[in-house]
Order: C-alpha cells, then structure tokens, then sequence
C-alpha cells in the first residue's frame, strides 16, 4: 500500500510538472533570490526586451550575468544564451526589477515591471545577437503572446531612454518581421 502510494504521488507530481510546464521552448529553469517580489497574479501587457553582459573575461558567461544581477538586486524573467537557450529566472506571475525607472512611450504608465515580462539576451556593445537567439527570443516572444493579451513590445531604451541604450546591436526590423512568420 504504502509503495502504491508513492507511485501514485509520484506520477501525480510528473503530470503536475508537466501541466504547469506552459513554455516548451525553455531549455533551464533557474530560482533567483533577489531581484523580483513574488505576487498572486497580475495584468501582464508589455514586453521588454534587454541585453546584458559579463564585465569579465567571458562576456557571454550566463553564470556571471546572474551573479551580476544578484549583486544589483535586479531580475528579469527571461535569459537567452548565446547558443539559443531559455532560462526562466521569474515566475511570470511575479514581478521581476528589470525595467527600472519607465515609462511606456505616448502614454503616463510609469515603473513598468508591474505590468511587463523582462527578456535578456546575452550580448556586447560589440557582439550582436546570434541566429540563435534571435530564434530563441521570436520562439519565446510568440508562447507569451498565445498567453497574455501583450499590447506592447518595446526595447529597454524605448521606455528609459535617457539612461539605457540596449539592446545593444539589437536588428530590430529583423526581429519584427520574424514574429509575423
């Protein structure tokens, strides 16, 4: 009985992983500390698109991009890799810091982390994005979309012009026209 049980919680925790498993195209789940404050839920409209990098001798190190945020106290709920791979840093449904001071162009919406999903890609000022990535990120952009009723998709310099510049190298049109495919 007592093994019958177990097998039974146990098939029942796999499905329960599986059904909560909304984004096949995740590669990596990883649990981040700092940087977010946890919620019961929240209206999810805005994207914002990021670029980050490691200041040491592996600019493209996911290891030391994460240390960095842990550092800083800040988080976004996506990290693309270099060769393509998805890590979830925050539950969509809470609120990650990586927008920072913001405010959505045309409008008065203000501190946009309450209201958008933060995906960054790991790159330079000198290295664009990889074919990768980009596939990484039109992939991941599309299975939020299905989910939330996104209104807006923005780069990080679009909502803080005055003190970010990224996405660094970032083709933009590229990226637009991919999504429409």
């Amino acid at each position: 009985m007592k093994y019958k049980f177990l097998i039974i919680l146990f098939l029942w925790l796999g499905l329960s992983a599986q059904a909560q498993s909304k984004l096949p195209v995740i590669d990596k789940s990883v649990e981040v500390q700092t940087g977010f404050r946890a919620t019961s839920g929240r209206s999810i409209d805005i994207i914002v698109i990021h670029s980050s990098y490691c200041p040491s001798a592996d600019s493209f190190s996911v290891k030391c991009v994460m240390d960095l945020y842990k550092q800083y106290g800040v988080s976004a709920h996506y990290l693309i890799g270099r060769g393509g791979e998805i890590y979830q840093l925050v539950k969509e449904k809470d609120v990650a810091y990586h927008a920072g001071v913001s405010r959505l162009p045309e409008t008065d919406r203000i501190n946009l982390n309450t209201n958008s999903i933060g995906i960054e890609i790991v790159n330079t000022h000198n290295a664009s994005p990889t074919k990768e990535q980009y596939d990484a990120l039109v992939k991941l952009v599309k299975d939020i979309k299905q989910r939330y009723p996104i209104k807006y998709l923005v780069r990080h310099s679009d909502i803080a012009p005055d003190r970010k510049t990224d996405p660094w190298l970032f083709d933009w049109e590229m990226f637009i026209a991919k999504l429409t495919e």
